[in-house]
């Protein structure tokens, strides 16, 4: 008999029960643990990617606050940018803008020779924008006063286009006065007819 068996035979009361307890302790690694510790894994990162999802949620939230924000002050700047900058009807916006227009090219020294407004609506706006050719008269300096006055003013002007050009008497010998014809704009709100 080998020593093996021997031990065997003579602790077989204790050995046995020990196998037993040592197979089932196995399968219930194999069965019960292994696959609750597989589970446990993916719920941890399920529960992982749901708090980076969470995180992601809360940004989107705090940008999407932040846009209506910033949208709600936008629409407030623009309500009072239609009421109080711009004029409020064609008429109105050619008086302001012909009397400043006029005024800043006497402060600049210019001589006003004429201008002559006409509507025209801005597509898919409540806009329509008056616009006006106008000719003045003197020199280089001057011209460049009334052009920087005119960019810095208050009332909502835009310069469209400039067209500088010498005037009569500077050919014939004069005083080195210019001539330039400028196409100037302003908007005012008006009810669309479509």
């Amino acid at each position: 008999m080998t020593l093996w068996r021997r031990i065997y035979q003579e602790r077989r009361a204790i050995l046995l029960p020990l196998v037993v307890v040592l197979v089932g302790n196995v399968l219930a690694l194999l069965l019960g643990v292994l696959p609750l510790r597989s589970r446990m894994g993916a719920a941890e990162a399920d529960e992982a990617a749901a708090l980076a999802e969470l995180a992601q949620s809360r940004r989107l939230g705090i940008q999407s606050a932040a846009a209506a924000t910033s949208r709600q002050q936008a629409d407030v700047q623009l309500k009072e940018f239609y009421g109080a900058v711009l004029p409020k009807d064609f008429v109105t916006a050619v008086k302001t803008t012909t009397f400043w227009l006029q005024q800043a090219a006497a402060d600049a020294g210019l001589s006003f020779r004429s201008s002559r407004f006409t509507p025209e609506e801005v597509d898919d706006s409540r806009l329509t924008r008056a616009s006006a050719t106008m000719g003045l008269q003197g020199r280089y300096g001057e011209i460049r006063r009334f052009l920087h006055a005119v960019e810095a003013a208050e009332e909502f002007i835009v310069i469209e286009s400039v067209e500088l050009a010498q005037s009569d008497t500077t050919q014939l010998g004069g005083d080195n006065t210019l001539a330039i014809e400028i196409i100037v704009s302003t908007y005012f709100v008006t009810t669309p007819t479509r």
